[in-house]
């Protein structure tokens, strides 16, 4: 069937003129014949309701694995485990490597795999790599290394590493009819890139608004930040320049005004929003949605209003087939659970109820594990070793909660935390359980642990085989992120027999133990930064918002959601205050206060003529160009009525605040950039960019205290040095003033 709008995921027709002569046949013969017009629009409706394609992608920098390049070190295989999504259609993997590097070789789930490869468009110094996945495969384990796999472990390695762009991802097409419910904490980290979180059209009641917020920090905390989408409704701004509608539909006034291409075609009324629902359409995309009494009374008046511009039986009959099974969200009568999957259109999604905090009370709060990489060396690298095993595998017993590690020489694995969904406490303390296999000990095992690339513990791991042994560390402040990773590695030396393949490749168990925070910083220094104040905004504060942000939906729910996770809110224990217009805010705990007027609270950073200054002096050095400065905000350490928080207000009109993850630093006042720029200014308005204020390690500590400590105790000594000479002086003064004593005789 010919079509008006083509998605661009879809091929083009071969023959442009085949398709015009086609529609204009078509339009003929349905002007004509009124009997094949109604043919022809249930043949169009029953096209449409198989649902659009939509390619969604999960990327190694998604999932955690960041930097501008991942590098598999020579005579070492690396592997990647993206999340099964063996339900959903199409799926490959695109990776992406230098044009310019020694060959890889690539496997797919243990087996060897050819990849199609083309240069990567518009940058030829880099090469986009294409593997398959078959619908058999419910996994998505990538496995890369430098040259040819080798036969054993006696092959020599290659002289060079390989490397790939954290951008990498796995492809795939979601499928309405995977509604499979797995428990939230594992199944958040199926979703997409930038997920979509749907809402009705606004104004939004003040549950939906809080159900929402809390949802999105949630999703936040476990590294997918939201896209928030508002129902479309009359007289809103859509793009319709991708629609792929049938031609057939021509004749229902709905699609035929949806059909005109523009990329600012304005809702005319509610049978429109019902097509663009039937349309799948980018606008009403979602991968989780907040349910609340008025979406489900506009979705439903959409339909309806939609169905009210059909006249043929047979068409009408397909949209209510349709509607019953593909929109169960447009009944009156359907009840959410929350966290339940369910179909919206053509795709799934999560459905969440709007009742606030309750809504979360199905979430585990129970830190999980999620591995994302591992890398070992030796034989490890050999295609009958991979085919054999992952290198990191779940224990065969779920309930324990261990890793097993099967590699016979050096490994490292990388896992990303899974915090507790409801709880914003931050990580205090790591122990990992290693449990040895027999005979390790004579390869002299050196366990490590590493918190987002800052080292942790190290130390040789002695004992028994077999016995347990134990790695842990405290986890200091400026070592959190919005998404933790941990990397184990156990260095060790070859295995005793030789380089050959061994009989069984012996497995290392991993247990993992996390603690957290179980009460806030008693205290605050009396300059209080960012790094004092994230630990304590994770238990009992404020988020307050302007009550206007209710109208706002879009912008002001990804303004709350951001500045939330920035800060380490709790999306169970913090609670929403809505200002309203004109009011000043009074906090009465710690606090998160975004645009609204807070009593006593001063702003030092103003923009005059296009220009940032603070206390009115200009501030140089910022990563943004000049024409960019309205698009800035800022969030500083502010207090008020006793209350200690975080303030944050924009400079410009649109100055929106994107993710920027968690502001761990001891500046008292950050710069929130375009995009997720930040800039961190201290209070003498000196700025560092964000790549090198989070450039943390064990250093950082003795770089801040050299930044003020070092200048007051060359201070210090300097005077103590001129009190001590102008002592000597006065003393040698006294001395000479003293008159000698008085001879003579009676």
């Amino acid at each position: 069937m010919p079509v008006l709008r083509r998605t661009p995921s879809r091929p083009a027709p071969e023959n442009s003129a085949q398709l015009l002569v086609g529609s204009v046949v078509a339009l003929a013969l349905l002007t004509a014949h009124p009997g094949a017009q109604a043919s022809a629009l249930s043949d169009s409706l029953a096209q449409l309701t198989q649902g659009q394609r939509f390619e969604r992608r999960i990327s190694l920098s998604t999932m955690g694995l960041l930097g501008s390049s991942i590098n598999v070190p020579a005579g070492s295989m690396q592997e990647f485990y993206f999340p099964v999504h063996a339900g959903d259609g199409s799926r490959s993997l695109l990776v992406t490597t230098p044009a310019n590097q020694p060959t890889a070789s690539f496997a797919v789930n243990g087996v060897q795999a050819s990849a199609s490869t083309a240069a990567s468009s518009g940058n030829t110094r880099q090469m986009n790599n294409r593997l398959p996945i078959t619908a058999a495969q419910g996994q998505a384990r990538l496995g890369m290394q430098a040259g040819a796999m080798p036969k054993d472990g006696c092959d020599s390695a290659p002289a060079g590493g390989v490397a790939l762009d954290p951008g990498s991802y796995l492809s795939y097409y979601p499928s309405a009819a995977d509604t499979a419910a797995p428990a939230w904490t594992q199944g958040a980290s199926t979703l997409p890139d930038r997920p979509f979180l749907l809402v009705a059209a606004p104004p939004l009641n003040s549950e939906t608004f809080d159900t929402a917020w809390r949802v999105g920090i949630v999703m936040a905390r476990q590294g997918r930040p939201a896209t928030v989408h508002t129902l479309p409704a009359v007289g809103d701004v859509v793009d319709t320049r991708t629609l792929a509608i049938p031609q057939g539909l021509a004749a229902i006034p709905a699609f035929a005004a949806l059909a005109d291409g523009s990329a600012h075609h304005t809702i005319a009324n509610a049978a429109e929003v019902g097509a663009l629902l039937m349309l799948d359409a980018a606008d009403v995309l979602a991968d989780v949605v907040v349910v609340d009494s008025a979406l489900r009374t506009q979705i439903g008046s959409a339909l309806d209003a939609l169905a009210a511009q059909i006249t043929d039986d047979d068409t009408l009959r397909l949209l209510a087939q349709w509607r019953e099974r593909q929109m169960p969200l447009a009944g009156k009568d359907v009840s959410v659970a929350p966290f339940s999957r369910m179909p919206l259109g053509a795709h799934p999604v999560w459905a969440v109820p709007a009742s606030g905090a309750a809504s979360l009370a199905a979430i585990s709060d129970n830190a999980g594990w999620l591995r994302l990489s591992a890398t070992a060396n030796g034989a490890a690298r050999t295609a009958a070793n991979q085919a054999d095993h992952a290198l990191v595998r779940a224990s065969d017993d779920p309930a324990r909660g261990q890793y097993l590690v099967q590699a016979p020489q050096s490994w490292s694995a990388t896992f990303a935390m899974l915090p507790p969904a409801t709880s914003s406490h931050t990580p205090a303390h790591v122990q990992i359980g290693f449990t040895l296999p027999a005979k390790a000990a004579s390869q002299k095992p050196v366990g490590v642990l590493r918190w987002n690339g800052i080292l942790l513990a190290a130390r040789q791991l002695q004992g028994a085989d077999g016995q347990r042994q134990t790695l842990e560390a405290d986890i200091p402040v400026y070592a959190l992120s919005a998404l933790n990773l941990l990397q184990v590695a156990l260095e060790q030396d070859a295995p005793a027999g030789g380089c050959g393949k061994a009989a069984a490749v012996p497995a290392t168990a991993l247990d993992f133990n996390v603690r957290f925070s179980s009460a806030a910083p008693a205290g605050l220094p009396r300059n209080p930064a960012f790094s004092d104040l994230i630990p304590r905004l994770g238990f009992d504060a404020e988020m307050a918002v302007p009550e206007g942000f209710l109208s706002q939906a879009r912008e002001g729910l990804s303004a709350a959601i951001h500045l939330a996770s920035a800060a380490n809110l709790s999306p169970s224990a913090a609670r929403l205050v809505l200002v309203e217009q004109g009011k000043p805010y009074t906090p009465t705990r710690p606090f998160v206060a975004a645009g609204v007027a807070l009593r006593d609270a001063t702003s030092p950073v103003s923009l005059k003529g296009g220009e940032i200054r603070f206390h009115d002096r200009p501030v140089q050095g910022l990563p943004w160009p000049a024409r960019q400065s309205a698009m800035v905000s800022v969030m500083q350490v502010a207090q008020a009525s006793g209350q200690a928080g975080l303030l944050w207000y924009p400079l410009g009109d649109n100055a929106w605040p994107e993710a920027t993850g968690l502001l761990v630093n001891r500046a008292p006042l950050a710069l929130l950039g375009p995009g997720a720029d930040v800039a961190w200014v201290d209070g003498s308005g000196n700025v560092a960019l964000a790549s090198e204020a989070s450039d943390a390690g064990p250093m950082y500590e003795w770089r801040s205290l050299f930044s003020w400590g070092v200048p007051v105790t060359l201070g210090l000594l300097i005077l103590f040095v001129a009190l001590l000479i102008a002592s000597m002086i006065a003393t040698r003064a006294a001395k000479r003033r003293k008159p000698g004593p008085s001879g003579g005789t009676s």
